[in-house]
Parts: C-alpha cells; sequence; structure tokens
C-alpha cells in the first residue's frame, strides 16, 4: 500500500525562522508505504531517494550528496535514514529531503499486519518519505544573486519573455507583428513566453523587473532588430547577451538546455569549492568558521559524535554511501575509523 499527501504541516517553530527553510507552517509532500517484506520495503526507501536526487538535480540544477543518516540524526521511530544534502553558497549544509526504512518499529506496536497467501497473519514492513518547501529556498540561495532571481529553465513559470522597444506608434505598428510571430513560433516548441505590452514603463523598467524575477531568457525586439532582421537574446544567469536572426529562432530550446546544464555545472563547481578532506581536529576547528562540507573519518561512537558538534557546531549531516574506511583514524578520538562522513553546519 502507497500513499502519496501533498499537504501543510504545522510545527512550534518560534526561534530562527527563515522564509521556505523554516517556518511554523509549511508546505510539503510525503509518502507513507505498507510493505510484505523487508526487501520489498528497504527497495523503495532506494528508489523514492534516487527519485528526489534526480528531481533536485536535474530539474533545480542542486548538486546534492546522498546517504544514511547517523544512529543519532536519524528519524525517530526508523530503523535508519537516507538522506540527501546540499551545500548552500554560504558554506552551510540544507538538508533537502529524506526517506525512511521504518521497518517493523511502528507495525508491531500499532499491531498492522497483513495475512499472507496461506491466510497466516504477519507484521508489515513501512516506508516514509519528504521534500519540502524547503526546496525552494534551496533554489533561490544557490543560483539567485545581487539582481534576484535565477530560475533554472525547467522550473522557470516563464522560460522568455519578449520586451517590444519602441518609441511611437510608428515604431510600435513594425514592432509588435514581429513579436506575436515571435511569441507563437515560441509556444510551438513547448516554450512558456510572455510579451511584456505594459505601458507607461520603459525598456530599462522591464529588464531590471524580469532580471528581479529570474526569467531565464529575455528577447528584446525594437525597429533597429526589425531592420537587422535579428533580436537580442539575454540570458538570466551569466547575463550574457547574443544576437540570433529571426530564423535561428529554433536554437531556443537548446539554449534553454544549455542554461540549465551550465548552472548545475556551475552550482556543482561550487559546492567541490567548498569541500574539504580534513583529519586533523585542529585544522577542523580552525576552518569550521568559514563553513563548507568536511570530509572527516569517524569511529562510528556517539561521543566523539557528540563532543564534535558541542565543540564546534558542526554535525553529522550524512555518511555517503561507500564511504566506508577503516583505513584512517577517527578525527576526534583516533582510533580507527569505520567511515568518512560529511560533517557541517547546517540550516
Amino acid at each position: 500500500m502507497k500513499i502519496n499527501f501533498w499537504n501543510t504541516a504545522l510545527r512550534a517553530e518560534i526561534k530562527a525562522t527563515k522564509p521556505f527553510l523554516r517556518t511554523s507552517e509549511f508546505l510539503w509532500q510525503e509518502g507513507h508505504t505498507v510493505h510484505s517484506t523487508q526487501e520489498e520495503a528497504e527497495k523503495e526507501v532506494m528508489k523514492i531517494l534516487d527519485i528526489y536526487k534526480n528531481t533536485v538535480e536535474e530539474e533545480l540544477a542542486i548538486p546534492v550528496t546522498t546517504g544514511k543518516k547517523s544512529n543519532k540524526e536519524k528519524f525517530v521511530g526508523a530503523v535508519y535514514t537516507t538522506t540527501m544534502e546540499s551545500i548552500m553558497p554560504d558554506g552551510k549544509a540544507l538538508q533537502m529531503g529524506t526517506s525512511h526504512f521504518l521497518g517493523q518499529n511502528f507495525s508491531k506496536p500499532f499491531e498492522v499486519k497483513f495475512a499472507d497467501k496461506d491466510n497466516v497473519e504477519h507484521f508489515a514492513w513501512q516506508t516514509s518519505w519528504g521534500v519540502s518547501w524547503r526546496l525552494i529556498g534551496a533554489m533561490i540561495m544557490a543560483h539567485g544573486d545581487d539582481k534576484g532571481l535565477v530560475l533554472p529553465p525547467k522550473v522557470a513559470p516563464m522560460q522568455a519573455v519578449i520586451v517590444p522597444i519602441y518609441r511611437n506608434d510608428e515604431g510600435k505598428e513594425a514592432v509588435l507583428p514581429k513579436v506575436e510571430e515571435i511569441r507563437k513560433e515560441l509556444e510551438s516548441k513547448d516554450i512558456r513566453v510572455h510579451v511584456d505590452e505594459r505601458e507607461g514603463l520603459s525598456p530599462g523598467y522591464k529588464f531590471n523587473d524580469w532580471e528581479l524575477k529570474g526569467v531565464p531568457l529575455r528577447i528584446e525586439i525594437g525597429p533597429k532588430d526589425i531592420g537587422k532582421n535579428s533580436m537580442v537574446v539575454a540570458k538570466r544567469h551569466n547575463l550574457e547577451k547574443i544576437s540570433l536572426s529571426f530564423t535561428e529562432i529554433g536554437k531556443i530550446p537548446r539554449i534553454l538546455d544549455e542554461i540549465q546544464v551550465e548552472m548545475l555545472k556551475k552550482a556543482r563547481e561550487e559546492a567541490e569549492s567548498n569541500t574539504l578532506e580534513i583529519s586533523d581536529y585542529p585544522e577542523f576547528k580552525s576552518k569550521i568558521e568559514e563553513g563548507g562540507f568536511f570530509n572527516s573519518p569517524w569511529c562510528g561512537k556517539l561521543e566523539c559524535e557528540e563532543k564534535i558538534k558541542e565543540e564546534t557546531g558542526a554535525e553529522i549531516r550524512v555518511i555517503p554511501f561507500g564511504s566506508e574506511n577503516a583505513n584512517q583514524k577517527c578525527i576526534y578520538c583516533k582510533e580507527q575509523s569505520i567511515s568518512v562522513p560529511v560533517f557541517a553546519r547546517g540550516y
């Protein structure tokens, strides 16, 4: 049995609230599933985590690190919690979503059973998982700049905005038919396009307004462009301007695809530059103020995890899949390590 919710949640958040990231009421998607076998339930946990990862990376253009939470940080009642973590431009970590294997920890006390084909009752195996509108906050932080939002093309409500430029009725009559032609052609290619026909506003005002709203492409068409049989295309993510002839309108979908790829690449490069391999505790403490992901060996003991958080404010955000490592010494106690988790301060 699989149940999916799109709903609001309320919790007692009154301190350190931040729009999208931590609010008393928030919008989220959550799922709950019940299975007949452990294998089936654990497979579901990983399937959902992969769906979340692909959504965040391929749609929102934000790289994530996936793995498990430590026993201290896992969801209360879960056998284990899988998570995806991202690093924001300020060096803080942000939990982007979780998928929990609940085992039979809830089915036994609540007597959630099913009858198998032989009519023998068994306790069910359960999972739960969720993401919230925190992803919107992450997208704003990861890509935005001092001019405003920068939206990845795949999720932008408007992928392109056309700004007609003219000073008088004569110019208007020359420009608007071509603008309408371009709009129809873009819509025929499934591009979400808008024409800014607002009167009484200068082109400069409109340019800034659409930059603030993060529209991936701005197309400028004026009388001079009509004369040259071309248009100016401004890219929001890197502020680059290019000139395309009207016959090259078919390149717009490809340009949007390139922007999507470039935004993820840039975010990944920034994340990698903010990720350090550190096995020396004094160095760890000296650099934690600057923020970042610290890949540091850990013995697996709760006391070391708690001491590191108490002394530095950094916690184990995620133990990446495949990070098992017994060849190093724990960064805190210097005993044999069992893995190399990601330590960081977070939101």
